[in-house]
């Protein structure tokens, strides 16, 4: 979608649910809901405004990544709320990353949409020369919307668990008594509105009216918002009985993308640096990204301290550098003397896309020292504490260096990518089939086929998986492949809690630099060692909300 212009966004919800007759202001700032329901350019703002709640995680969360509260990295600024995931001051009272309020409000605009913007004919510009093109796009808005309030319900569901499920506008009084219902309702009602939106969205706007704009809702969209969907409800979180009808299903739904690649047109990205960049959302394997505007503050906040204007933010960790096998498929092992003397040499060709290491030459063409005493390492004030910079989304062409040619860009941030779909897909089809090799009439790849081809793009080329591995070793390869791949993407945090395993989380470890006249010495040290709890698995939801709504049930742990 466009920029939006601040002067029209229609409105911003106050309430939980806001009552109807908020749009009935006089303010200069809003339209009447007449006043919209009379313009087709209103009308298509107020859709930009409900794309406007999409996330992104470019530092989001108090100037950090959500990366920062799994074993992936850490965040050097101890003051910074991110902390509070894993230092045990979490609390419904001091709630983090708190989108209850913000995508009620999603939900509330879609639902205002779908009861009122649905069926106009904007008779007073029926004969302008642009009517035929409006008249086009207009009925496809409708299926957009509901497809936003079905997303806006899974960024709740995968936080709270049990929450109100609202599908028409409703007055103060009624959001303040809403029931919450069943997690596992709300992801079936997810998955049906993807299943029904997938059947009636384009699978491109190319030729679909006049503006050819990019980041809009397709039919490949939906399709992946249902197999993430299935896939966290068939997820051991959502699933504990093990149901395995939940994970064929969730099978079924990532191959209803797989099976049409060609006609949806994706396909693994050759070079997996394009995923990153400032056209990535032009990447055939990009599915669905939100684009962020041109700017330099994900670069200001993660290029190394000791460049100029970098200032350090989100740092990975040891746990995830260990992740990357060796570029010959072996794990790398800190017991091994050889790996443990270069361990940066011969690595799986996307760790050196994802984490900048010592002597690594970056951003430009000057080598980073994070051995203790160079430029970039300790004791540097707020320098890398885990050994390691982030480069992943970092644009490397950037410079604050005075009178530099480039000093901002493009950033767009993934939603969806083909190569996590492959990764579902795998996922659930062992679990489901406790066969590595399994086909079927409607799953016609393997488990191992789909994993293979993400280890196999070109410009990766890892060796593949062996398919003499038993169901158990492959998930645990494949739960590492799924690290690596989407690092920093948004996926660990959740990963770890619908698959029950927040254990992991609990040590942290870094590797300890130093430079001697033999050369430079590399150590694996323990850093930390952070709270875990059951309670962890779900947010707490903030007593505000309770206040507000007694119908509501705090999640365990959080009373």
């Amino acid at each position: 979608m466009k920029p939006i212009n601040k002067y029209l966004i229609i409105f911003l919800s106050l309430f939980l649910f806001a009552a109807c007759d908020f749009m009935d202001c006089n303010e200069s700032d809003y339209y009447s809901k007449e006043q919209i329901q009379g313009s087709y350019a209103r009308v298509k703002q107020f859709v930009t405004n409900v794309y406007s709640y999409l996330p992104q995680d470019f530092c989001s969360i108090d100037g950090a990544m959500q990366d920062a509260a799994t074993d992936d990295a850490i965040h050097v600024y101890k003051t910074s709320n991110v902390q509070r995931f894993v230092n045990g001051t979490w609390s419904a009272n001091t709630t983090i990353d708190d989108k209850f309020s913000n995508y009620y409000s999603g939900i509330h605009d879609a639902n205002f949409y779908l009861e009122n913007m649905v069926g106009l004919t904007f008779e007073d510009w029926k004969y302008g020369d642009e009517y035929e093109d409006w008249m086009k796009e207009y009925p496809n808005y409708e299926y957009e919307i509901r497809f936003l309030r079905a997303f806006f319900y899974f960024e709740l569901v995968k936080r709270y668990k049990n929450i109100p499920l609202i599908t028409k506008v409703v007055t103060k009084e009624e959001a303040n008594n809403a029931e919450p219902v069943a997690a596992g309702v709300i992801l079936d009602f997810i998955i049906s509105e993807c299943t029904e939106m997938a059947q009636l969205l384009p699978v491109s706007y190319t030729n679909f009216g006049k503006e050819q704009e990019t980041g809009r809702v397709t039919k490949g969209v939906a399709l992946a918002l249902k197999a993430r969907a299935a896939l966290y409800a068939a997820s051991p979180l959502f699933n504990p009985d093990n149901d395995k009808s939940k994970w064929i299903a969730a099978a079924e739904a990532a191959y209803e993308i797989i099976g049409n690649q060609s006609a949806l047109g994706y396909t693994l990205d050759k070079n997996f640096a394009n995923l990153f960049g400032t056209q990535n959302n032009r990447s055939q394997e990009v599915i669905w990204a939100r684009p962020n505007g041109e700017n330099n503050g994900f670069e200001a906040s993660n290029f190394p301290m000791g460049v100029t204007g970098g200032k350090t933010s989100t740092c990975p960790t040891e746990n995830l550098a260990s992740a990357f096998e060796m570029n010959n498929g072996e794990p790398f092992d800190w017991t091994n003397e050889a790996m443990r003397e270069n361990p940066y040499a011969q690595r799986d060709p996307r760790f050196y896309l994802t984490i900048v290491h010592n002597s690594m030459k970056w951003p430009a063409d000057k080598e980073v020292e994070i051995w203790e005493g160079g430029s970039n390492g300790l004791p540097l004030t707020n320098a890398t504490t885990t050994g390691y910079y982030l480069r992943k989304y970092v644009n490397s062409s950037i410079s604050f260096e005075a009178g530099a040619p480039t000093t901002k860009a493009h950033h767009n941030w993934i939603l969806f990518r083909y190569a996590e779909v492959l990764l579902n897909y795998a996922e659930a089809m062992v679990n489901a089939y406790d066969d590595i090799a399994f086909t079927n009439e409607k799953c016609g790849m393997s488990a191992l086929q789909a994993v293979n081809q993400v280890r196999g793009r070109d410009g990766v080329k890892m060796p593949a998986l062996s398919e003499t591995l038993s169901p158990a070793v492959f998930l645990k390869r494949l739960k590492n492949e799924r690290r690596v791949e989407l690092a920093f993407e948004g996926h660990r945090f959740w990963d770890l809690r619908r698959w029950k395993e927040l254990d992991a989380l609990k040590d942290i470890y870094g590797v300890k630099i130093t430079k001697e006249e033999s050369g430079i010495n590399y150590t694996r040290q323990l850093l930390d060692t952070r709270l875990v709890d059951d309670k962890l698995y779900f947010y707490p939801i903030a007593n505000t909300e309770l206040f507000k709504n007694d119908k509501l049930k705090q999640n365990p742990g959080w009373d």
